[in-house]
């Protein structure tokens, strides 16, 4: 049993299974109250002098996910993982975090790999075909089902798939169906190999007048709700961009960049998942802007040489890489804008920015309601 008790039993039905949200038992106000205090004591404990004053809550703390991952375990249980127990899935569990049709899609998955004639992927023995059925949804009212599979055995068993696969377009209704192959062994919800079944094998969204297509391995925004808000936030803290050099690290799809692109004398993008870039270059052609993207670790690209004057930092939660921290700090661009999902990991980079810059502004912005976690954005302005 939960140390808690639970107060949204009737969202959760698994509560003290499953942890996708972890504070769905706490009031939402209480919750915004929480985050703001979790990131001034992470500074605190770096004696810093800065603090948040201000939080953005979400306009939709329910359903707002655009993206789930089900496992597909040896048994043929198809939901999310039990809290702390990488073997144990929690059979027909969704999340009242996803988008509705998400779970709509769930469900017609869900019946589908019982009848699909396909084996389970047995993540000890490591044999057997399903491991994972991942949904996303936009708020065009788009879907992608991608069917993560071991790799077929033989032109009998790739055969079979496809069948299976043509079936579940045929049920399911979603724009595009993606079969993905895993060649490795390696326990993860994404393949190497990509083949689409049905529709274009991405799907599109639209942010704040921005145009986005997204393929089946690229990251995009979870929370398609909130991100015209932080896409917002960004373009308040990148001040005027006109004649200046925009440089955008770990910069995705291009979520930030293609928004400021056409204020600038030039855009830059650096990523290093090579599906993103893909996607990046397309979002370009899109909206009709140009941006020079390079498919690079941001650790690994020489962009000191480039002449930024702005430089947007959205690095994964782990933060930054200390040889990439140490290339702002030895360029020392006028302005940067840092995105941070882990603000405890700011913190510690913060201890070095700050003796070269000073902080104009910072805002958090609630894009995951019901969890721990809280975009945090900040401007800062290089001292004189």
């Amino acid at each position: 049993m939960s140390q808690f008790p639970t107060l949204r039993t009737n969202l959760c039905p698994n509560p003290d299974l499953c942890g996708s949200c972890g504070w769905s038992h706490i009031p939402y106000d209480k919750q915004l109250q929480q985050k703001m205090s979790d990131i001034n004591g992470s500074f605190a404990i770096k004696k810093l002098r800065y603090q948040v004053e201000e939080i953005i809550g979400a306009n939709q703390t329910e359903h707002y996910r655009n993206r789930m991952d089900f496992v597909i375990d040896f048994q043929g249980k198809v939901g999310l993982r039990e809290k702390g127990k990488w073997w144990s899935v929690i059979d027909d569990h969704t999340c009242f975090l996803g988008d509705e049709k998400i779970e709509e899609l769930f469900h017609t998955t869900r019946t589908w790999s019982k009848t699909a004639g396909l084996t389970f992927f047995d993540r000890k023995a490591h044999t057997g075909l399903l491991r994972y059925a991942v949904i996303r949804a936009t708020s065009t009212g788009e879907s992608m089902i991608t069917i993560v599979t071991s790799a077929p055995t033989d032109e009998i068993e790739k055969a079979a798939i496809t069948t299976a696969l043509q079936n579940l377009a045929e049920v399911s209704k979603a724009t595009t169906v993606v079969w993905s192959i895993n060649h490795t062994i390696t326990d993860v919800s994404f393949g190497d190999e990509l083949i689409t079944i049905t529709g274009e094998g991405v799907i599109n969204e639209e942010i704040g007048g921005v145009k986005y297509c997204i393929s089946p391995n690229a990251f995009f925004q979870t929370n398609s709700h909130m991100a015209a808000v932080l896409l917002d936030t960004v373009r308040e803290f990148a001040g005027d961009l006109t004649d200046k050099t925009l440089l955008d690290l770990y910069c995705g799809t291009g979520f930030f960049g293609l928004a400021l692109a056409s204020h600038a004398k030039k855009t830059i993008g650096v990523e290093l998942n090579a599906d993103a870039i893909k996607d990046a270059k397309v979002n370009a052609a899109i909206n009709k802007v140009e941006i020079d993207f390079h498919d690079f670790a941001t650790e690994k690209f020489d962009w000191m040489s480039l002449g930024a004057d702005v430089v947007i930092l959205d690095p994964p939660r782990s933060g930054m890489h200390d040889k990439a921290l140490a290339d702002i700090i030895a360029t020392k661009p006028e302005r940067i804008v840092y995105i941070s999902c882990n603000y405890k990991n700011f913190a510690r980079e913060l201890v070095q920015l700050q003796t070269y810059y000073t902080i104009e502004s910072m805002r958090a912005i609630d894009m995951f309601p019901h969890t721990p976690h809280v975009e945090l954005v900040t401007a800062l302005v290089r001292r004189p």
